[in-house]
């Protein structure tokens, strides 16, 4: 490698370096976002009940297992529910009958269907509440565990990419560099200790423990068999098979392993992840292997083709006219795989692009509209003076491939935040039918059902009681709505009793995303008004 190639490389690290330290940062000092989300739960959370259900129900927005649930009673001790059932999107989690007066909390763990993790609590009273509700022992989200995740999951696309990658790229040429070819091993061995990481940290994330308990048997028996787990170990044997390729010298054995590895990546990538999991599978699935497969294939063949062009012209000419004659068939299924995949986790262009997923989605396409001018610019403007041996064209082209390889490896790190980040199409239904609150003020306890939490018309039901579960009926009800942080004036109406013991708003609108505080207004009687206040959230 010469002076001027090594100064290079080195500016590009260093660049790559920083981008990563601040993005490490941004993962330790955000929450983590799991992308299954709770919808209800059954008794509501916070409600007040007169008797003992036998169960709680607590509805998701996708299906999800349990992982462990605690019943913390009132003297603070926590015992587990064992009887759990997965049915469709819901857990139903059978109660103890001897359940004493007062507020009893539940605290859960799941997982869903994508392999993310997602934890949390609900409570309910009977009779009336706790002076003082015991705490509950929820299993805290490590965020070393989350940050760890991160950066080993750079490290395997890395390995995938220039690892598998680069054993492909026998198929363009049966000539590699040999730093090349040092690379690419180096790629993947380092790619190999990432995914047997992994295990271990997706181990740890499900169950909600820390990195000291790591050597934990259970950990690794957990992680193994989540879909990360199972993508971990399809992504080693893609990284063995690019070993084979990069170390036989038979030129039709090292090709066919070659093109093994590059599809164990597409399978391995597969088996995980929101893109995975979102519906409809006959097109997801097929979709993100492409995508991944014409990645990786490029990537791999970049690093070689600079090497390559620094040699002997004899030797660079085959591979740079292969490259060239194979990089639309790269490209096309690239672009149109990656449209796919944006359409129907973003769906169309509109609010939901400005969500955080939507946020990391523009930053790879901004790398990848300047990706893809660079290519185009090797393609048609300097091939061809190349491969006839014109310096200047090899010179321009080896500095715009390492700009190439540079936008890449920021792409990586882009879409490695994904893992974090729900995309819209989650959230999209973190409230499709039901969103449930309590509110109280004084004896006043109103139970308020809100259908859909999202932008536009909604409807709200509310029932009311004593804080000891007698029933209660106002005189009058009102509804309130104003979009916290706006000078927008608030949305009233005036509910309508159905003479079930319910009060309903309906097509109450709701025009702007995010948090709006809730005023109910309730004429009890004729001599005392009551105003419940509280908080609720709007996705677009």
């Amino acid at each position: 490698m010469t002076k001027a190639l090594s100064v290079q490389l080195e500016l590009a690290l260093r660049s790559l370096a920083a981008l990563v330290v601040a993005l490490v940062t941004i993962v330790f000092t955000l929450p983590a976002l799991a992308h299954a989300s709770l919808l209800s739960a059954q008794p509501a959370d916070g409600s007040v009940l007169a008797e003992a259900p036998t169960e709680l129900v607590l509805t998701f927005n996708e299906p999800v297992s349990p992982l462990a649930v605690l019943l913390v009673g009132l003297d603070g001790a926590s015992s587990p529910l064992d009887t759990v059932s997965a049915i469709g999107n819901a857990l139903r989690i059978a109660l103890p009958p001897d359940q004493a007066a007062g507020t009893h909390v539940i605290s859960w763990r799941a997982i869903s269907a994508d392999g993310h993790p997602i934890a949390g609590t609900t409570s309910f009273s009977l009779g009336a509440a706790s002076a003082e509700p015991a705490a509950a022992g929820v299993v805290p989200l490590h965020t070393e565990v989350t940050a760890l995740l991160w950066v080993t999951r750079i490290i395997l696309y890395v390995g995938i990419f220039f690892g598998a990658g680069g054993a492909a790229f026998r198929v363009l040429s049966p000539v590699i560099p040999e730093p090349a070819r040092r690379l690419s091993r180096v790629s993947a061995v380092a790619g190999m200790g990432a995914a047997l990481l992994i295990i271990g940290l997706q181990g740890l994330d499900i169950l909600g423990l820390g990195i000291g308990d790591m050597l934990q048997g259970n950990v690794w028996t957990v992680g193994v068999v989540s879909v990360y787990g199972q993508t971990s170990v399809v992504a080693l044997g893609a990284l063995v098979a690019a070993l084979v390729a990069l170390g036989v010298k038979s030129d039709g054995f090292g090709k066919s392993m070659g093109i093994v590895a590059i599809v164990l990546v597409g399978l391995a990538v597969t088996l995980s992840g929101h893109a995975s999991a979102a519906q409809p599978q006959w097109l997801m699935k097929p979709a993100l292997f492409f995508h991944v497969v014409a990645i990786a294939w490029w990537v791999g063949a970049l690093y070689p083709l600079i090497l390559l062009l620094r040699a002997d012209r004899r030797l660079a000419t085959p591979a740079l006219l292969n490259f060239s004659r194979a990089i639309p068939f790269a490209v096309a299924p690239l672009v149109v795989s990656g449209l796919v995949l944006a359409v129907v986790q973003l769906g169309m262009p509109g609010p939901a692009w400005l969500t955080g997923y939507g946020a990391i989605l523009a930053a790879k396409l901004v790398a990848l509209a300047a990706l893809f001018a660079i290519a185009s610019w090797n393609r048609w403007a300097l091939t061809t003076p190349a491969a006839a041996g014109d310096a200047g064209a090899i010179r321009r082209m080896r500095r715009a491939i390492m700009g190439e390889i540079f936008l890449i490896l920021i792409i990586v790190c882009l879409v490695s935040g994904w893992r974090f980040t729900p995309p819209p199409r989650a959230l999209a239904l973190e409230q499709p039918a039901t969103m449930e609150l309590s509110l109280a003020e004084g004896d006043l306890v109103a139970a308020i059902r809100m259908v859909p939490a999202r932008v536009g018309p909604v409807d709200f039901t509310i029932g009311f009681s004593t804080a000891n579960g007698a029933v209660v009926s106002p005189k009058a009800v009102r509804v309130s709505l104003t979009p916290t942080g706006s000078d927008l004036a608030p949305t009233t109406r005036s509910a309508e009793d159905d003479g079930a013991g319910h009060w309903s708003a309906a097509d109450v609108p709701l025009l702007l995303p995010g948090a709006w505080t809730l005023e109910v207004e309730v004429r009890v009687s004729d001599f005392e008004l009551v105003r419940l206040n509280g908080e609720i959230s709007v996705t677009p």
